[in-house]
């Protein structure tokens, strides 16, 4: 796990200046690889790594990696966990190896198969930059779901890559300018912090981006998307037994649980008290007996550490309780914002990096959580809605309406097939919005919900569509978090249920396995109730939260801020907006969260100048 940069010179050479951004960018990541760092560089391309080591700690294992021919260069951020196959693989086709690490293996797979093939064999987490010296090509990549993040900006005559979009920041020549298209989008409550910037001029790879530089220019494509994979008569045709697939998925989870425990460092897991994150912690035990749990404790307000106490006991796994008070949620606000790169919306932001940090100050590298479970598996209740929506095509529901009429609301139904899509019953309302907010995003539901025709039920079709729609917009948001925020604190945060056999396994799932007896993840807590509390298993699903008094009065920031300059609000309706975020702690989340980014990012306020300011907004209120 580390941070990467770089630099590509499309005509002239490499010269001092570029050297200089590498290093600045490299200063910049310094909280994603405070372990050790290099350069390489050569006629047209400069390249830095920052690196946090978890596999092979020894030096040989440095970035810039290099090949022995010297013709192939890589530099790497991620986790590809089968990379023990991998190599045996390449052994066997007389490649030598002169270390331990999964990076040599990645870089090695890369020079001898071509990008082409070995990123598809890839099982893990990663973004990385390989140069490939003969034939002059430089190749960007992105792990199929976005795990890991990779920003890139072109001027002139340079292409500036790095993980993070404040690295490329630093550059000469790169402008600090905002995005107001983009703050619109978060503020309308889009889904656009893994793909897409909040700075003009900074492109983000998609999830499964592969991207060739070569002298003709930049190459673009994915290498792998759900409509590509899914095969909607395997859903339909399957006939597998309850216990058949049961049998499956728990087989399944918990080799993805061993592969995500391989480390040569200290590991634990966030455990929540969920189901997911417990079933994650419970596995992990067998792999690594010493693994210890962290849980956020708010002071106020709802908590989960007593689920999580219970699940950790049953494991016999030691629980640390990371307290966040108010006073500690407001210092660590501003520099959730400014590692986000985005507004920070959510309260569990700050309970992330409360946890990160801890497991740090305690010696902890790696932390393993449940992300993804609920995309995957159907645990959300709009998942639900979704299906409820498509009642009258239904039996016996279609049997009072005529086929006329549903025949065309069907039609006008399937542009908004989810309890999520943007945009009312009415056409040209909808289409207005769909094309004006996130085209890319909004318009893939259709082809998702076309795609699965051979699931006979309309409402099937809907929930099993909703499930692959969220893992490009919903779990987006969650990946970018995760990975931001527990790499501020200096540790890699891994998704066990991310791994390519068990994404393969669930998107192949019909609902009856996702969605039964009025209980989502059905399946999936079949296998968990043989690992962790009854109790904790048939929970109500509650999301992380803090109580609105961490944040009341906190919108006193909005007043004279920078929010207010770049939308271009009145003074009357900065007024309404306030009393809006004074009244609805999500609106307050999501509009102060807005004004600490551009106060940070383009005001230049630093971030305990901001929890300051965030304290006096708080007096004033009073």
């Amino acid at each position: 796990m580390c941070g990467i940069a770089g630099v590509w010179r499309k005509r002239n050479p490499i010269a001092g200046g570029d050297l200089a951004d590498v290093g600045r960018m490299m200063q910049a990541l310094v909280h994603r690889g405070p372990d050790d760092h290099a350069t390489w560089n050569d006629r047209r391309l400069a390249l830095g790594h920052r690196r946090l080591s978890i596999i092979d700690l020894s030096a040989a294992a440095r970035e810039p990696m290099l090949t022995a021919c010297g013709q192939g260069v890589l530099v790497y951020n991620g986790e590809v966990y089968n990379y023990r196959f991998l190599r045996d693989a390449l052994q066997a086709e007389g490649r030598v190896f002169r270390t331990v690490s999964d990076t040599e293996v990645v870089l090695e797979a890369l020079h001898h198969w071509g990008p082409d093939k070995a990123i598809l064999l890839f099982d893990g987490m990663f973004s990385l930059a390989y140069f490939d010296a003969r034939t002059g090509a430089l190749w960007l990549a992105r792990d199929r779901l976005g795990i890991k993040p990779m920003s890139v900006a072109e001027t002139g005559d340079r292409i500036l890559f790095a993980s993070e979009d404040k690295a490329i920041l630093t550059c000469d020549g790169v402008a600090r300018d905002v995005d107001a298209r983009e703050i619109t989008l978060r503020l309308a409550w889009q889904s656009r912090d893994s793909s897409f910037s909040l700075f003009q001029g900074i492109e983000r790879l998609p999830p499964a981006g592969l991207w060739k530089i070569s002298d003709a220019g930049i190459e673009k494509r994915c290498f792998w998307h759900v409509l590509d994979v899914l095969d909607a008569a395997r859903i339909a045709g399957d006939r597998a037994t309850d216990a058949e697939h049961m049998a499956t998925l728990e087989s399944l989870i918990r080799d993805s649980v061993e592969l995500h425990c391989i480390a040569d460092t200290s590991l634990a897991a966030a455990c929540s008290g969920g189901v997911d994150s417990g079933l994650v912690t419970t596995l992990a035990k067998r792999f690594r007996p010493e693994i210890s749990a962290y849980v956020v404790d708010p002071r106020v307000g709802h908590s989960e550490a007593d689920d999580a106490e219970r699940t950790a006991r049953h494991a016999g796994v030691t629980l640390h309780r990371v307290p966040v008070d108010k006073d500690r949620f407001l210092e660590l606000w501003p520099r959730a914002v400014w590692h986000l790169e985005s507004d920070g919306w959510h309260a569990s932001h700050v309970g992330l990096l409360a946890l990160a940090e801890q497991c740090r100050t305690d010696g902890v590298k790696v932390l393993l959580t449940g992300e993804g479970a609920d995309e995957l598996f159907g645990g959300y209740g709009w998942q639900v809605a979704s299906m409820r929506l498509w009642r009258p095509w239904s039996w016996p529901g279609r049997l009072f309406r005529s086929k006329r009429r549903l025949a065309l609301r069907f039609e006008r139904q399937r542009q908004a097939p989810f309890r999520t899509s943007i945009g009312s019953a009415h056409s040209w309302d909808r289409n207005v919005v769909l094309r004006a907010l996130s085209p890319e995003l909004n318009f893939l539901q259709t082809r998702i919900f076309d795609r699965l025709e051979p699931v006979a039920s309309p409402g099937d079709r809907a929930f099993l569509g909703c499930c692959l729609q969220d893992m490009y917009s919903h779990l987006q948001d969650l990946l970018n978090r995760h990975d931001r925020l527990s790499m501020a604190a200096s540790v890699e945060l891994r998704v066990p249920f991310l791994e390519n056999r068990l994404i393969d396994f669930a998107i192949h799932l019909p609902r009856r396995h996702k969605y039964r007896q009025k209980q989502g993840k059905w399946l999936l807590k079949r296998v968990a109730e043989k690992h962790i509390p009854p109790q904790n298993v048939q929970a109500r699903k509650i999301g992380f939260e803090v109580s609105g008094t961490f944040t009341a009065g906190t919108q006193g920031l909005l007043r004279g801020g920078l929010l207010r300059d770049a939308m271009k609000w009145s003074s009357s309706s900065v007024d309404d907006l306030i009393d809006l975020a004074r009244r609805d702690q999500p609106s307050r989340l999501r509009l102060v969260g807005m004004e600490l980014f551009l106060r940070l990012h383009v005001g230049g306020d630093t971030t305990s100048q901001l929890t300051e300011a965030l304290h006096a907004a708080v007096r004033d209120a009073r």
